[in-house]
């Protein structure tokens, strides 16, 4: 192999350890560059996830608001005005009015000579046949909660649990918008780790195709080991072409996450390294059990419905309230006649033949249901950590294997172009060993986008994937 055959090489294997070191190095695809931090705090602000996990909050504190509320007295205005030919009515508007006269209760000439007579059968006209009457009531009305059996204190302890939950809620979203955010800012440098790959194959192929050109030239090879040559520089500026593609759809996913303008053109920064928070894994799942925001959400949830079991058992109680009102009766709009009533009003249901008690227990069944969905979720989350621990063992594991099968490669690689340019190895051994390189050069960029991702997921698991534990 000539001087500049070996220094191509020496190249491309510094291209690799670059690639291999420092992906973030890739050039990148211009526009304002954002750091992961960055990204982090534009899709945080600007996701819409974001707004419906507050809203949760504002809903959650808007129920413990309502129910701590119902202790305070009701204060009530109304303003009625009625008409009316009705005997009871117009004369219990007269009463109110306080403008009840003799004349109202029927008494006249005519009905003195019945009572004088004895007619105790007479009907009074006026009495019974008024003339409409019209009768303005306007009201103040207080009603003072005392007792209902707990279930102010019940919906209070109900609220209290999902403003908890809803908060927990909110971290988790937090954390998974992060991890979403990681998952597509290491899509780009994976992909652009694959574009230096391909770039480094479609180098590879071109050489390949003016090496052989000169040998067919020469006499020494066939024509068909060019148009095979040819074949595989096409391949190789496919595949480059696809991991460019992939660079495009890396970044697209990455502003989606951050609600970027369309035509907004953005670029990431340096890659990110992230660190377990605990290197054993029962610490790990000891931590995803007490820490993860989605199992503590969960947590309150239960809580929440438990003390909605208390709501519905408050109908087994009874209760008890006070009233004040203020009333003014006219008949015309004004204050003149006034009247108050106070009343104390103690109730208490005998029976309503199972309606309350089915209430409770359908109440107790939906707890309980919610705390087996608690257990299944620990469940699910434990199997899940697990899972990522033992992806990421064997990702490490990878990592370095294919680290030693890339070094590996390139020298096979080497001895294989030095025999084919003295016309002993074939075109067909060359572009085997070349796939054989392209392969494990890929391999070992998929086996480090393994390993970083499924380190991120169990931060994820463990609820520590925020930008101040990083």
């Amino acid at each position: 192999m000539n001087q500049s055959k070996k220094s191509q090489f020496k190249l491309t294997a510094l291209a690799m350890a670059l690639t291999l070191v420092a992906p973030g190095m890739a050039a990148a695809s211009g526009g304002k560059v954002l750091e992961f931090k960055q990204c982090v705090e534009n899709t945080l602000n600007q996701n819409p996830e974001m707004d419906v996990s507050r809203a949760r909050i504002v809903q959650a504190e808007s129920a413990y608001k309502e129910a701590s509320h119902s202790r305070l007295p009701q204060i009530t205005a109304s303003l009625t005005a009625s008409n009316s030919d009705n005997a009871l009515n117009v004369f219990g508007m007269k009463l109110q009015q306080r403008q009840a006269a003799l004349s109202d209760f029927g008494f006249d000439s005519v009905t003195a000579n019945a009572f004088g007579s004895g007619n105790y059968a007479h009907e009074p006209r006026d009495l019974n046949y008024p003339d409409a009457h019209t009768d303005f009531n306007t009201r103040i009305e207080m009603l003072i909660p005392v007792y209902n059996g707990g279930k102010i204190t019940s919906y209070e302890n109900q609220a209290k649990a999902m403003i908890q939950a809803a908060q927990n809620g909110d971290e988790a979203v937090k954390q998974f918008l992060t991890f979403n955010v990681y998952q597509a800012y290491e899509g780009v440098h994976t992909a652009r780790a694959y574009i230096q790959v391909a770039e480094q194959a479609v180098l590879a192929a071109d050489s390949y195709v003016k090496t052989t050109t000169n040998l067919v030239e020469q006499g020494i090879l066939v024509r068909s080991e060019l148009l095979s040559a040819k074949v595989n520089q096409s391949n190789a500026r496919m595949a480059l072409e696809k991991a460019q593609n992939q660079e495009k759809i890396a970044l697209e996913s990455l502003k989606t996450l951050m609600s970027s303008e369309y035509l907004e053109t953005v670029d990431v920064g340096a890659r990110v390294d992230i660190s377990l928070p605990a290197d054993n894994v029962d610490d790990l799942v000891a931590m995803a059990l007490s820490k993860n925001p989605q199992l503590e959400a969960k947590r309150n949830e239960v809580n929440s419905s438990f003390a909605a079991v208390g709501a519905s058992k408050a109908g087994l109680y009874p209760s008890f309230n006070l009233m004040a009102r203020q009333d003014w009766n006219d008949d015309t709009l004004g204050f003149d006649s006034s009247s108050y009533t106070v009343a104390g009003v103690v109730s208490w249901k005998i029976t309503d033949f199972g309606v309350t008690s089915s209430g409770v227990d359908r109440a107790n069944a939906a707890a309980k249901a919610q705390e087996a969905q608690l257990r299944s979720q620990q469940n699910q989350l434990r199997l899940s950590l697990l899972t990522a621990w033992n992806t990421l063992q064997v990702a490490r594991k990878q990592v370095r294997v294919n680290q030693l099968a890339v070094e590996e490669a390139e020298e096979a690689q080497r001895l294989i172009l030095k025999r084919y340019s003295n016309g002993v190895a074939t075109i067909t051994e060359v572009l085997a060993g070349q796939a054989l390189l392209d392969k494990a050069r890929a391999e070992l960029v998929a086996a480090t986008f393994e390993k970083n991702l499924q380190t991120a997921k169990l931060r994820l698991d463990t609820g520590t994937l925020r930008l101040d534990m990083l």
